[in-house]
């Protein structure tokens, strides 16, 4: 089990270096907000420089750093080292502890106006990763107190994919109405589901009883494994992965609109990543594990009390006949409001986001104020409240100048933070970078002529 906790606090320190940000929504003029609705449009047609044009990287969940290391004569270990007491190991954790990660970074972006000024089309290159983790709070107290008893639900999934996306947004109303419509292709790299549905734990005298049921699904290139010859079975740690080809191939949709109910209020919404990727059996792997097992071993915490020294790496699965499989994206919602004062040089928005994991969808509302005094600067201040438990200040920036379009946005700011700058006690955080070369046509969109002619 320990070893399974380790690569699982190792890919949430990794993915937290640098998705969906919620203090970019309303930073006007930016390149990124396209990505949360493809109504919105830039200042100016635009070429993104390859790779850094893009980087977003999102948490969510009610699972934080704190909640998995613990700081320990100068040095930081694991919730499940003896030397923490099973009390600190569990007065963080939820019933259910969930965990979501989301990365997408740009390698080829560019966008242009039509020669009205208004239409716009844009095309992006994004490779994503998404990952989604569910921890009970049962499997804790088993570990750390040895407590019996049913426990469900641990699960891991995790999808690579490249995504080849065209977008087009136009006005009508009189210009009081922006529709945008982005068509994703889809490339899936690698796929992997680990779910334990039954895992139960009882006490037989001295020693514990693991009565286990679980599943592994994963899709790769020249995905393969390696079966222990004595018991016929492999463990994840088995497998030889080549994630250099797409296995499978999919289409997703991201829809949104604009609307002008007064000329200095406008009201958004949109529906991203409606879609799916399909998987081939032909690199596939499956494995199911009905483990029946007994040991005996314990560890004495600092605390003094008696704790199971047991490892779910026991936990092995037996080959089986792999399977095709469709699955679809991870959908989200964004609506949002926003009202213009001050000759459209400040605005007050509200934004709410619902974003549809694996195992639980999240919603968060977040209030933002957004300076904008001259056409080629932005700044915008937020603060989430994070499905109605916690909240998270955020600040964003966006420069577009002549020469360079220059964003960046992040709620991580005024978290408490390790030596390495990754976010301590906050559990959901996104940071948005970017740097593109502004170019070409000009917009004409009410917003942007803002600082010339009044609104229509």
């Amino acid at each position: 089990m320990k070893k399974a906790f380790l690569s699982l606090i190792a890919i949430l320190c990794a993915s937290i270096a640098a998705a969906q940000n919620p203090t970019a929504y309303f930073m006007e003029g930016s390149i990124v907000r396209m990505q949360l609705n493809p109504a919105f449009a830039p200042l100016r047609d635009y070429v993104n420089i390859p790779v850094l044009g893009g980087i977003q990287v999102g948490t969510t969940g009610n699972l934080a750093l704190d909640n998995l290391l613990f700081p320990r004569n100068g040095r930081l270990v694991t919730v499940l080292d003896s030397s923490v007491s099973a009390a600190d190991a569990l007065s963080g954790l939820q019933e259910r502890n969930l965990l979501g990660l989301d990365t997408r970074i740009n390698v080829i972006g560019f966008g242009a106006f039509t020669s009205n000024g208004k239409n716009f089309w844009s095309f992006d290159l994004n490779v994503r990763v998404n990952e989604d983790t569910t921890l009970p709070y049962s499997l804790f107290d088993f570990m750390k107190n040895g407590t019996e008893g049913a426990i469900r639900d641990i699960g891991i999934a995790a999808d690579a994919y490249a995504e080849a996306a065209f977008s087009y947004s136009f006005p009508l109303l009189d210009d009081r109405l922006y529709v945008g419509v982005r068509g994703k292709f889809l490339a899936g790299f690698a796929s992997a589901r680990m779910q334990y549905d039954r895992f139960d734990v009882t006490l037989r005298g001295d020693r514990w009883a693991v009565d286990s049921e679980g599943s592994l699904d994963l899709f790769a290139y020249e995905a393969d494994y390696t079966v222990d010859p004595e018991t016929g079975k492999f463990e994840p740690g088995d497998i030889d992965l080549r994630p250099v080809k797409p296995v499978g191939y999919g289409f997703a949709v991201d829809l949104g609109a604009t609307y002008d109910v007064l000329p200095d209020l406008q009201v958004s919404l949109a529906v991203n990543d409606l879609g799916f990727i399909s998987w081939g059996k032909g690199n596939a792997i499956a494995g199911r594990s009905a483990e029946q097992l007994e040991f005996t071993g314990t560890t004495v915490p600092d605390d003094g009390t008696s704790a199971p020294d047991f490892d779910l790496d026991l936990l092995k699965f037996e080959p089986a006949a792999a399977r095709s499989a469709t699955r679809m994206l991870r959908a989200s919602i964004n609506a949002g409001v926003e009202y213009e004062v001050w000759r459209h040089k400040i605005g007050l928005g509200l934004l709410y986001t619902a974003r549809i994991l694996e195992h639980k969808t999240r919603h968060n509302l977040t209030a933002s104020v957004n300076f904008h005094p001259v056409r080629w600067f932005g700044l915008t201040g937020s603060y989430s409240v994070l499905d109605n438990r916690c909240g998270a200040v955020g600040l964003g920036l966006n420069l577009c100048p002549n020469w360079i379009n220059f964003f960046l946005a992040t709620d991580i700011l005024t978290t408490r933070h390790t030596p390495q700058w990754l976010p301590v006690r906050q559990s959901t955080m996104n940071v948005t970078l970017g740097i593109g070369i502004p170019m070409g046509r000009r917009s004409y969109r009410p917003s942007a002529c803002a600082y010339d002619t009044p609104r229509r």
